[in-house]
């Protein structure tokens, strides 16, 4: 009997462990129905996600004008697949004072998210590869410039080129959290933050070789994906977990949503065409 009380113990006591370390869980994934999706946003006025279709690279063929956003629910259902169109291998984007804000070839695209058109463009003058985009409380806008060591700020529809430094060479993710921003860097393979003010630069955490993606705040850090197949958990002090690895499965994971309040986290797939939803509780 003790025997069979103590077996028990342990298989309750590996249940409550799992329990406590799967943090992450996968609901469900859409089908292959996007054109490389590249990064998605909640819109809580709307009650939806909009899904940035980055499509191809113009180089190779591709024609200018021809992508667009779409608006997708939260069950994966595509509500408007067409929903903004007229875009360039639209990118990076982010909401701020109900307006939509994507990434594409020219620059920047203001949709107004309460009258539902393009209310303005912020156009900047590159031939680099314009990609992640992210708002501070001011509503001025940050824009990374892979390939490059650039970060352009768009104030009242003014583009400047606000950063220029060798420390951040190939920028991609970007996200604006209460007093800094916080950048993955893929020439070093360091997530890193920046004083808005100062410029000053400091390392974060080490994430290795390959393209630091998406970057979410969370209550005790940092959600950032990998683009190959990894998303990660960063604390505030700059310790590392893995929190889901698609790697072998060929699955990849571009700039990706967190939803605190529905514990959701979605990954747009670029190259699978598809959406992935997971439950995210996090437990310390």
């Amino acid at each position: 009997m003790k025997r069979i009380v103590h077996v028990l113990l342990i298989i309750v006591a590996g249940m409550i462990n799992h329990q406590l370390h799967a943090q992450l869980v996968k609901l469900y994934e859409t089908g292959s129905v996007f054109r490389a999706p590249e990064s998605v946003v909640w819109d809580s006025l709307n009650g939806c996600l909009y899904v940035s279709n980055y499509t191809e690279p113009v180089r190779e063929g591709n024609w200018y004008g021809l992508h667009m956003v779409s608006k997708v629910s939260l069950k994966g259902e595509i509500l408007d697949t067409n929903y903004i169109t007229g875009l360039s291998c639209p990118t990076g984007i982010c909401i701020d004072d109900n307006k939509l804000f994507i990434v594409e070839r020219f620059g920047v695209v203001e949709y107004d998210l309460i009258t539902h058109r393009i209310s303005n463009k912020y156009y900047i003058k590159t031939l680099d590869f314009l990609n992640d985009i992210t708002a501070d409380t001011d509503h001025n806008l940050y824009v990374t410039v892979s390939g490059t060591s650039l970060v352009y700020k768009i104030t009242q529809g003014k583009v400047e080129h606000w950063l220029n430094d060798e420390r951040i060479a190939d920028p991609n993710g970007i996200l604006f959290d209460g007093t800094k921003l916080v950048i993955g860097v893929n020439s070093d393979g360091y997530l890193k933050t920046i004083d808005p003010y100062s410029k000053e630069i400091r390392n974060l955490a080490f994430l290795g070789e390959g393209t630091i993606d998406g970057i979410k705040k969370c209550s005790d850090g940092y959600l950032v994906t990998h683009f190959k197949g990894n998303l990660y958990h960063i604390s505030m002090t700059g310790e590392v977990r893995e929190l889901l690895n698609t790697r072998d499965e060929g699955t990849f994971q571009a700039d990706f949503e967190y939803i605190p309040s529905k514990n959701l986290i979605i990954i747009p797939a670029l190259w699978n065409n598809k959406l992935l939803f997971y439950s995210y509780t996090n437990v310390d």
